[in-house]
Parts: C-alpha cells; structure tokens; sequence
C-alpha cells in the first residue's frame, strides 16, 4: 500500500511537533527573567561575603523547602565555603535519591566572562569522611538583583528548569 504524499507530511508534522514539545530548550524558562545579567567580568569586591538562598529557591524548588541555613562564603583569598547545602546541588544522582541529603564543600575561585555570561569558576571540594561526592572544576553563572550579586547553579537536568539561587547577603 503506497502513502499519499499529503500522508507523508501530516507524519513529518506530527513528530516535528512531537520533538519540539519533548524538550524545554525551544521555551525559555524563566528561571532567571527576574535578574539582571552582569555585562562585564565583575570585580572581586561585587561578590565577596556572605549568601543565602533566595526566597524563590526555597519555595518553588523541589528539595530546597527546608534549605533556610543553607550558605555560601566567598573570601577574599579566592577560596569559599558552603554549609548545609542539599547534596543534589552538586550531584546529579542525588537530585532523584537524596533529596534531603545535605553536604559542606570548600574551594578555591575566580571569575570569567564569556559570551555575555559572567561566571564564577569554581574548584569544588568535600571531606571525603562525610560523603561519597568527588571533587570537581564548574561554572556557576553570576547574576545581580537589587544591586546584589546572585550566584546560580542549575540543579539537575537543565530541561528541568532548576536552579539553586544564592543571594548576598548584607552581612
């Protein structure tokens, strides 16, 4: 039985469709539509101190419900510090298994600026006493609200749409 040529593009249509829709990358996610992007590499100054999750973290991402004394410290001599931070920041797997797992990492810093994108490169480090996560070299965006430098680390699949939002604080 031979296909009509008007079958064969209602088919091409449907799983072009279908395609579209199976990936969030196509729709914009709006995970960042209420923060400013920082247009240059941004001076040390602007992110050393103290962070806390946003309140936008803490309500809308699974997992992070009960993250209130969850913090971020980046110092001046380019190491940082985070405290009761959930495992599934760092550790994909975890995003699905250990949702209420917490971790404390350390680290050493810098910033980059690439492509419109400021960056805090990080070197990430945990005591191997306390977790089964391995040490690794990332990038987390940086963003600015209010004045306030945000540091934003997508959490799980990025079509998800996750990110964990560290604030500075004025501490």
């Amino acid at each position: 039985m031979r296909k009509s040529l008007s079958e064969i593009k209602i088919g091409i249509c449907i799983i072009t469709i279908l395609t579209a829709i199976s990936s969030c990358t196509l729709i914009p996610c709006g995970w960042d539509s209420d923060l400013d992007l920082v247009e240059k590499k941004p001076k040390n100054e602007f992110l050393i101190g103290n962070y806390k999750l946003d309140e936008r973290t803490i309500k809308y991402i699974q997992g992070y419900e009960n993250s209130q004394s969850a913090e971020l410290n980046i110092k001046s001599d380019g190491t940082f510090e985070m405290r009761n931070t959930p495992k599934r920041t760092f550790d994909f797997m975890s995003n699905y298994n250990s949702k209420d797992s917490v971790v404390d990492a350390i680290g050493k810093w810098k910033t980059s600026y690439n492509k419109g994108t400021a960056e805090l490169n990080v070197n990430v480090q945990f005591d191997s006493t306390k977790t089964d996560l391995t040490d690794f070299w990332t990038s987390w965006r940086i963003y600015e609200k209010d004045g306030k430098a945000i540091v934003f680390i997508i959490v799980g699949d990025p079509d998800e749409c996750s990110a964990a939002r560290f604030e500075k604080t004025n501490e």
